[in-house]
């Protein structure tokens, strides 16, 4: 309970900057547990305030949602409407609008790790389908800007800018579950550092035989797919149930729970997901889960278990057969597309959704940092043998690549790309510049 005094302060502060701090710790909470997991008592209680005096500043949860989510693409969008209307070299600009996403996720790290949490699934809701519209005109910013680039020929002719702005700004977002001003790079320093590995890429000149992008693509559409809610919601769960539905009859209850588990994780985020969910998708009774799978949480954690154990086990299979560096580099890059578009429980990990108090943490981080760790040791060799950029940073570079690849794999869904795979390797390795 509030003591008077603290009591006294709070009625007395003005009443936006009790807004503001409402915000602040709801923002905290969304960011740590996720928005699903996060109760408005919770809220109240990190405030120091009272459940029912917090409804005199929002009407509800989704109301502080919307209120984070609104300030963080009103600064963003502001920011790099700015830095496109300056001009400059596309390049430089492509450079800018970089930087202002690292700057707006130093500024709001919190803000911007909901934003890559909640966006995704609240885009088609009610309250929140103008999310599909700033993402519609952040496209269209960083394509204008690459348009030119290949208009000015400082930028391939075969890149199709509407999916190359959509790589990018994944590339940079989900940044947010990790990069930190604090750290080596500032922005400035780090959006440089972004340009070289995108525009130049990674491998040396005539190391590897570059491809024609325009071969690995369909016809794309101009806007990421968004399943609309109705009034009851039930319109966000037709994808998931028609993949469900191939799933032969015989299968036994356990893998049915497994493949249901690893459709809802993907599509409504682990806090999201409730067991009655899984049981009503996999068709089992509620009371049955505890029997076949024990906790969601230990579901959870066997099924990113055994994501990272087939990327750990792909990988040892290509390093077996000893590549030369551009090749191993291109098989990893491989390896990860695929296991992500096999493992739709990956993009709990993509989100930051992974609770040291609610999985077997240190199981997952020591697979984590395998993964890390075999990317690194590839980057390495290939600045040895003189095959890749010596000033590479091997730790930023494959932080950004894998980064790149859990939070994009679900945009090229329905947008007519034929091979993820040799889209990823080409921006990748042969870069995005003119030769």
């Amino acid at each position: 309970m509030l003591s008077d005094r603290a009591g006294a302060e709070r009625h007395n502060r003005p009443r936006a900057d009790r807004r503001a701090e409402i915000i602040r710790h709801a923002c905290a909470l969304f960011a740590k547990r996720g928005y699903g997991a996060t109760t408005v008592r919770q809220i109240a209680e990190s405030a120091d305030m009272l459940s029912g005096s917090l409804y005199h500043h929002f009407p509800s949860k989704e109301a502080m949602l919307l209120e984070v989510l609104d300030s963080f693409f009103a600064d963003i969008m502001s920011r790099q409407r700015a830095t496109v209307e300056r001009g400059g070299a596309p390049v430089d600009t492509l450079r800018g609008l970089l930087r202002d996403s690292l700057e707006v996720i130093g500024n709001s790290p919190d803000a911007a790790i909901v934003v890559v949490g909640e966006s995704r699934r609240l885009s088609g809701s009610d309250g929140f389908v103008w999310l599909s519209d700033r993402t519609v005109e952040a496209s269209a910013l960083w394509g204008r800007v690459l348009r030119r680039g290949v208009e000015e020929g400082s930028l391939r002719r075969d890149l199709h800018p509407v999916l190359l702005s959509l790589m990018l700004q994944s590339a940079v977002w989900g940044m947010a579950q990790w990069y930190r001003p604090t750290g080596r790079y500032d922005p400035d320093a780090a959006a440089g550092r972004l340009v070289d590995l995108f525009v130049r890429g990674i491998v040396r000149p005539g190391r590897y035989a570059s491809q024609h992008i325009c071969t690995l693509l369909g016809p794309a559409r101009h806007m990421m797919p968004t399943l609309r809610r109705s009034g009851s919601g039930d319109d966000v769960r037709v994808e998931a149930e028609r993949r469900m539905a191939r799933v032969p009859r015989r299968t036994d209850a356990r893998t049915r729970i497994r493949i249901a588990s690893n459709l809802l994780f993907e599509q409504d985020g682990y806090a999201g997901t409730t067991v009655r969910r899984i049981a009503d998708l996999a068709g089992v009774p509620v009371g049955s889960l505890a029997h076949h799978i024990g906790s969601k949480e230990q579901l959870l954690g066997e099924l990113l278990g055994e994501f990272l154990g087939d990327l750990r086990t792909a990988f040892d299979k290509d390093a077996a057969d000893r590549p030369e560096p551009v090749q191993r580099l291109a098989g990893l890059i491989g390896h990860t597309v695929e296991a992500h578009a096999c493992h739709g429980v990956s993009t709990v990990l993509a989100i930051n959704e992974v609770r040291g108090d609610e999985l077997p943490a240190s199981r997952l981080s020591a697979q984590r940092a395998k993964v890390s760790d075999t990317w690194t040791r590839a980057l390495v060799a290939g600045i040895r043998s003189g095959d890749f950029h010596p000033d590479l940073d091997p730790v930023f570079t494959q932080r950004v690549l894998r980064t790149a690849i859990s939070t994009g794999s679900r945009i090229y869904r329905g947008m007519g790309v034929r091979d993820a795979v040799g889209l990823y390797r080409e921006v990748a390795l042969a870069g995005m510049a003119a030769s």
